[in-house]
């Protein structure tokens, strides 16, 4: 077992660990239960986040196939792991002490809704109950008009907000990506454990899911990979090392302590061989931008909320790894009436022309697209 990594080791074992290349050959919801979560977005002025991330990695698969699996066999469930996400069921429990502190954590924003709401709280879970599940469209809108796009209506906030507390769950998603909500109950598998493990040990389980998720990384992006918050944090990684779960190594260019896994260390260190690829801008990889500069000498910003004449690159960026590293990004845009995929502004940062033309066309094919423009 190694003590230290060279920088090249530590960047083979986190793409590794994040199952690209060819040890790599599993189904779309054999990913996500590897991975440990993967972040839902709205965003589709390419393709949504969730639904790009197993692209990267696996090629060409079956989206309907993936939804079933998580909604219709109940293996995945929604809720907020790194951000709002798509979790594998099995970890359910883990995330019983997260929906207990939503419920007896109210401030802010969410505190002024509950008592401005309060009354709507037991007729949305009573309409629920006897109708099945419903989206925020069953619900009318007092209010009349409506504002911004995040201006949600009295009904769509306690609706999150019971789903926040795990009063109501995700039971699928409708054709215009918007939630059905029904009772856990109704969306859990019956042989599932959903005996509450207590914080402590639900905090242990997470992080060391974080590490064996990163491959290697700090105890900062361990704890935020399911964004862990506090003091225990330290306790707990203390306690991972003690016990042999994790282990410590010292990588080439990082000034923090690097944790690992004996496992991950015990195998292979190489880069792995894959198929240029564009990874979605909430890909898990991307998630920690201190990372991913440290590990990759390469400087990523979502400019989505960028005013336009500000943007440095353009508004859906995506970053292209080829041989093992981030050589390149490019600005996608799935025209959808024109059925064209079209490539808006492309930067090569030591990737060969070849390798960007290899991940737009596989891709564009992904996505159906018929034609691709690439000026």
């Amino acid at each position: 077992m190694r003590a230290s990594l060279s920088a090249a080791e530590a960047r083979g074992l986190a793409l590794r660990a994040q199952l690209f290349g060819s040890v790599c050959s599993i189904e779309p919801m054999q990913l996500l239960d590897q991975l440990g979560a993967i972040q839902l977005d709205s965003v589709n002025v390419l393709a949504r986040n969730h639904l790009l991330v197993p692209f990267a990695r696996l090629g060409p698969y079956s989206v309907e196939e993936l939804y079933a699996h998580i909604y219709e066999r109940r293996r995945g469930f929604e809720y907020w792991g790194h951000m709002a996400s798509w979790l594998p069921m099995r970890d359910f429990r883990y995330f019983l002490p997260r929906m207990e502190r939503m419920r007896g954590e109210v401030r802010g924003w969410w505190k002024e809704i509950r008592e401005q709401h309060a009354a709507l709280y037991p007729l949305v879970l009573d309409r629920v109950r006897a109708e099945g599940p419903l989206g925020a469209a069953a619900f009318e809108d007092p209010r009349g008009g409506r504002g911004s796009w995040w201006d949600w209506k009295p009904a769509k906030l306690v609706l999150e907000d019971l789903l926040d507390m795990g009063s109501l769950m995700c039971s699928g998603r409708t054709t215009g990506f918007g939630r059905l909500y029904d009772l856990p109950e109704r969306v859990l598998p019956s042989d599932l454990d959903t005996s509450n493990p207590g914080d402590a040990e639900a905090r242990r389980y997470l992080l060391r899911r974080g590490v064996e998720c990163l491959g290697v990384a700090t105890a900062v992006e361990i704890a935020d990979y399911y964004r862990l918050r506090g003091a225990a944090n330290r306790t707990t990684l203390a306690s991972l090392l003690a016990d042999g779960e994790i282990v410590q190594v010292e990588v080439e260019g990082w000034k923090g302590t690097g944790y690992s896994t004996r496992a991950a260390l015990e195998g292979s260190l190489d880069v792995p061989e894959h198929a240029p690829t564009f990874l979605a801008p909430f890909d898990n990889v991307l998630w920690q931008r201190d990372r991913v500069e440290r590990m990759f000498g390469f400087r990523y910003r979502v400019e989505i909320y960028v005013p336009g004449p500000k943007r440095q690159y353009g508004y859906y960026v995506l970053p292209l790894l080829a041989r093992g590293n981030l050589v390149g990004r490019a600005d996608l845009k799935l025209d959808r009436q024109a059925n064209i995929l079209r490539v808006r502004g492309l930067w090569l940062d030591g990737a060969y022309p070849g390798e960007a033309e290899s991940a737009v066309t596989s891709l564009a094919r992904q996505l159906g697209a018929a034609d691709v423009d690439m000026p």
